[in-house]
């Protein structure tokens, strides 16, 4: 996901003249000076307060043509002297380049006053970000507007070498994201212009994010070993100020803690719902799961519970050893892992007892799984199963559960009854 800013505000330039009052023109580039056609030379009238619109702060540069052989170019409550050339486009020429600095000036100034309050809602989308995704989008989001670049992305590393960026909250499946190729020069702070982005330039691998024939200049930073920020320019008298490079690392550092809370929280939360002995969801996680695959089921989905556990469990411990039985319900959780489909969650309920949700499965495909899993694990242990199905008049998620043992232990009196 790559966000954007808008178009650049542009400087209007109005050449005063003891004569008289001359055009406005918008301000030519430093590498593309005015001709003498883009100044029309047809007198206007003096516009009552345009000093004062200039010292407001307007986007508005006066330039007076002095006899003396000097220009003086009022930017807002900036004036300095700009020599005259021998023709008036070297003077327009200057005055753009002047203009340029005034420009950058203000956006410098502007950015300062900004920042407190930009870091404030930067640090604000960290701290509520749940998923490490929201912590790169908020880095990308907040760089793009306190730096003031034309795009941000944030590229996350993946273990094969490529640079990816998240898909957006709201990313249409399929949709496009930029990626490169992971290079070293991207363990450190650099700056690529667009002649170094191309197959015979200094830095090849960075040509999928010169997209935009305007785009002039990259800036990239580093976050920790897992990712890049960069941001693009297409202004070619934008230059990365000292102060963006520091913003820029303070961002990427900020992000990186961010990432690390993330990941706390993850873990711990997945201690908190993995049985530690089989790596399984544990009845907290199961709760979790049955409370969306519940109302799901309300809304016509289907649903099926299935109660499962080991035969003569206890008689392996007494005779083996816990650490036998602690062996076989790992058997008997990797054979559950190995043959589940993807969309159903396994946990271990207590005990010697498993729990498998299958949500859309049927009561068919719930036995064929638990006879797959005899196969994997016969020879070591024997496994009795209860198959229960959603009904409308279940009132709770309990019930279905109920239901899935009470079925279990049905099947397990039946193994147990004697033959004749």
């Amino acid at each position: 996901m790559m966000v954007r800013r808008a178009d650049d505000r542009r400087l209007r330039l109005v050449l005063a003249r003891p004569t008289g009052w001359i055009s406005g023109a918008e301000i030519p580039s430093r590498r593309q000076p005015a001709r003498r056609r883009d100044v029309l030379p047809e007198m206007i009238e003096m516009q009552d307060g345009l000093l004062e619109r200039c010292e407001r702060g307007e986007s508005l540069v006066l330039l007076l043509d002095g006899a003396d052989g000097e220009g003086v170019l009022v930017t807002g409550a900036v004036a300095g002297r700009v020599p005259n050339g021998s023709e008036t486009p070297d003077l327009l020429d200057r005055a753009a380049l002047g203009a340029s600095v005034f420009l950058r000036e203000r956006m410098r100034t502007e950015k300062r006053q900004q920042l407190p309050d930009q870091l404030i809602g930067y640090f604000e989308a960290l701290n509520a970000a749940e998923t490490e995704d929201d912590v790169w989008r908020a880095l990308a989001n907040h760089a793009l507007r306190i730096v003031v670049a034309h795009t941000a992305v944030a590229l996350v590393r993946d273990d094969r070498g490529v640079l990816r960026a998240p898909a957006a909250a709201d990313a249409r499946p399929g949709e496009h994201r930029p990626c490169i190729l992971w290079d070293d020069r991207l363990a450190a702070p650099g700056l690529v212009l667009s002649e170094d982005a191309r197959a015979s330039g200094a830095a090849p691998f960075m040509v999928p994010l010169f997209g935009d024939p305007a785009t002039a200049l990259l800036a990239h930073v580093p976050v920790g070993t897992e990712g890049v920020l960069v941001l693009t320019e297409r202004r070619e008298e934008r230059i990365f100020e000292p102060e963006d490079w520091d913003v820029l690392r303070a961002l990427a550092l900020q992000a990186e803690m961010a990432l690390r809370r993330v990941r706390l929280i993850e873990s711990v939360r997945s201690l908190s719902l993995t049985d530690p002995l089989t790596a399984l969801g544990n009845r907290r996680h199961m709760e979790v799961v049955m409370a969306h695959a519940w109302a799901a089921a309300r809304r016509g989905e289907p649903l099926v519970v299935m109660a499962l556990d080991l035969d003569g469990f206890k008689e392996v411990n007494d005779a083996l050893g816990h650490e036998a039985g602690d062996d076989m319900l790992r058997a008997v959780a990797h054979a559950l892992r190995a043959e589940a489909r993807g969309s159903d969650v396994v946990v271990r309920y207590g005990g010697d007892e498993f729990l498998v949700i299958l949500p859309g499965g049927s009561v068919e495909g719930a036995l064929a799984l638990a006879e797959r899993v005899r196969r994997r694990v016969d020879g070591q242990i024997g496994i009795s199963a209860g198959v229960a199905a959603y009904a409308p008049e279940m009132s709770a998620p309990d019930h279905l559960v109920r239901e899935a043992d009470r079925r279990l232990y049905e099947a397990k009196a039946r193994r147990r009854a004697p033959v004749g």
